[in-house]
Protein backbone atom coordinates (compact mmCIF):
# COMPACT_ATOMS: atom_id res chain seq x y z
CA UNK A 1 0.00 0.00 0.00
CA UNK A 2 1.50 3.30 -0.98
CA UNK A 3 1.47 6.29 1.37
CA UNK A 4 -0.06 9.31 0.14
CA UNK A 5 1.40 12.42 0.44
CA UNK A 6 0.88 16.19 0.64
CA UNK A 7 2.01 18.82 -2.18
CA UNK A 8 5.06 19.50 0.38
CA UNK A 9 6.23 16.18 0.15
CA UNK A 10 5.48 15.35 3.95
CA UNK A 11 3.12 12.28 4.25
CA UNK A 12 -0.72 12.92 5.17
CA UNK A 13 -2.29 11.53 8.20
CA UNK A 14 -4.15 8.31 8.05
CA UNK A 15 -8.29 8.68 8.14
CA UNK A 16 -9.13 7.17 11.34
CA UNK A 17 -10.95 3.12 10.49
CA UNK A 18 -14.32 2.62 10.98
CA UNK A 19 -15.08 6.46 11.32
CA UNK A 20 -13.84 6.62 14.67
CA UNK A 21 -11.03 8.97 15.94
CA UNK A 22 -8.49 7.63 17.92
CA UNK A 23 -8.93 10.38 20.33
CA UNK A 24 -12.71 9.42 20.99
CA UNK A 25 -12.40 5.57 20.76
CA UNK A 26 -12.64 3.50 23.67
CA UNK A 27 -9.47 2.00 24.37
CA UNK A 28 -8.94 -1.47 26.98
CA UNK A 29 -8.14 -1.43 30.26
CA UNK A 30 -4.76 -1.90 31.47
CA UNK A 31 -4.67 -5.02 34.24
CA UNK A 32 -3.71 -2.62 36.95
CA UNK A 33 -7.06 -0.61 35.61
CA UNK A 34 -8.92 -3.55 35.81
CA UNK A 35 -8.08 -4.17 39.58
CA UNK A 36 -8.68 -0.73 40.59
CA UNK A 37 -11.90 -0.35 38.96
CA UNK A 38 -13.08 -3.82 40.31
CA UNK A 39 -12.83 -2.83 43.80
CA UNK A 40 -15.74 -3.20 46.33
CA UNK A 41 -16.97 0.30 48.18
CA UNK A 42 -19.68 -0.19 50.83
CA UNK A 43 -21.13 3.35 52.17
CA UNK A 44 -22.07 3.26 55.89
CA UNK A 45 -25.44 2.64 56.76
CA UNK A 46 -26.40 6.53 57.84
CA UNK A 47 -25.87 8.63 53.66
CA UNK A 48 -23.66 11.67 54.76
CA UNK A 49 -19.94 11.94 54.14
CA UNK A 50 -17.70 10.49 56.33
CA UNK A 51 -14.26 11.73 55.01
CA UNK A 52 -12.79 15.25 55.73
CA UNK A 53 -11.33 16.92 52.45
CA UNK A 54 -7.24 16.35 51.66
CA UNK A 55 -4.87 18.98 53.70
CA UNK A 56 -7.85 20.04 56.03
CA UNK A 57 -7.97 19.44 60.21
CA UNK A 58 -10.24 17.45 61.20
CA UNK A 59 -13.64 19.46 61.36
CA UNK A 60 -16.08 19.56 64.35
CA UNK A 61 -17.82 16.51 64.29
CA UNK A 62 -22.30 17.07 62.98
CA UNK A 63 -23.06 16.13 67.25
CA UNK A 64 -21.67 18.91 69.09
CA UNK A 65 -22.81 21.68 69.98
CA UNK A 66 -22.47 25.01 67.97
CA UNK A 67 -23.14 28.52 69.18
CA UNK A 68 -25.72 29.70 67.13
CA UNK A 69 -24.47 32.68 65.16
CA UNK A 70 -23.40 33.83 61.83
CA UNK A 71 -20.64 32.12 59.78
CA UNK A 72 -18.69 34.92 57.75
CA UNK A 73 -16.39 34.48 55.08
CA UNK A 74 -16.14 30.80 55.10
CA UNK A 75 -14.63 28.89 52.36
CA UNK A 76 -16.71 25.79 50.60
CA UNK A 77 -13.83 23.15 50.63
CA UNK A 78 -15.82 19.89 49.29
CA UNK A 79 -19.07 19.42 48.37
CA UNK A 80 -20.98 15.66 48.52
CA UNK A 81 -24.27 14.28 47.49
CA UNK A 82 -25.83 11.08 46.28
CA UNK A 83 -28.69 10.06 44.27
CA UNK A 84 -31.19 10.42 47.08
CA UNK A 85 -33.40 13.24 47.14
CA UNK A 86 -32.35 16.46 48.65
CA UNK A 87 -29.15 15.16 49.74
CA UNK A 88 -26.18 17.44 49.58
CA UNK A 89 -23.70 18.28 52.00
CA UNK A 90 -20.76 21.17 52.13
CA UNK A 91 -17.88 21.17 53.65
CA UNK A 92 -17.24 24.59 55.18
CA UNK A 93 -13.59 25.72 56.88
CA UNK A 94 -13.02 24.95 60.43
CA UNK A 95 -16.65 23.84 60.92
CA UNK A 96 -17.15 20.87 59.25
CA UNK A 97 -19.84 18.51 56.93
CA UNK A 98 -22.59 21.09 56.86
CA UNK A 99 -26.11 19.52 55.27
CA UNK A 100 -27.99 22.03 52.90
CA UNK A 101 -31.82 22.77 53.34
CA UNK A 102 -34.20 19.54 52.79
CA UNK A 103 -37.51 21.62 52.54
CA UNK A 104 -37.97 21.70 48.36
CA UNK A 105 -36.43 20.22 45.69
CA UNK A 106 -36.08 23.82 44.17
CA UNK A 107 -34.79 25.31 47.55
CA UNK A 108 -32.12 22.89 47.47
CA UNK A 109 -30.65 23.17 44.22
CA UNK A 110 -30.79 26.75 44.20
CA UNK A 111 -28.59 26.10 47.71
CA UNK A 112 -26.28 23.75 45.61
CA UNK A 113 -25.68 25.77 42.77
CA UNK A 114 -24.70 28.61 45.74
CA UNK A 115 -22.43 26.34 47.63
CA UNK A 116 -20.94 25.37 44.41
CA UNK A 117 -20.32 28.89 43.20
CA UNK A 118 -19.35 29.46 46.83
CA UNK A 119 -16.44 26.70 46.54
CA UNK A 120 -15.51 28.80 42.68
CA UNK A 121 -16.02 32.07 44.25
CA UNK A 122 -13.77 31.53 47.70
CA UNK A 123 -16.56 32.22 50.34
CA UNK A 124 -19.81 32.04 51.60
CA UNK A 125 -21.58 33.24 55.27
CA UNK A 126 -24.85 31.90 56.16
CA UNK A 127 -26.62 31.99 59.26
CA UNK A 128 -26.48 28.94 62.04
CA UNK A 129 -29.89 27.32 61.74
CA UNK A 130 -31.57 25.39 64.77
CA UNK A 131 -31.54 22.17 62.88
CA UNK A 132 -27.55 22.03 62.15
CA UNK A 133 -28.83 22.49 58.53
CA UNK A 134 -27.91 25.45 55.89
CA UNK A 135 -30.80 27.41 55.09
CA UNK A 136 -29.65 30.81 53.43
CA UNK A 137 -25.94 31.05 51.77
CA UNK A 138 -24.99 34.94 51.10
CA UNK A 139 -22.38 35.30 48.28
CA UNK A 140 -20.76 37.85 46.52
Amino acid sequence: MAISTTPTGVPAPAAPSAGASPDTAPQPLTPDQLTSTSATITAPSAAEPVLSPPGTPQAVSAGSAAAAAWQSNKKVLALWTNNSDRNSFAFVEAIGWKRLATNSDSVHEALLMLATSGRLAGSVTYPEAGDGLIHEIYLW
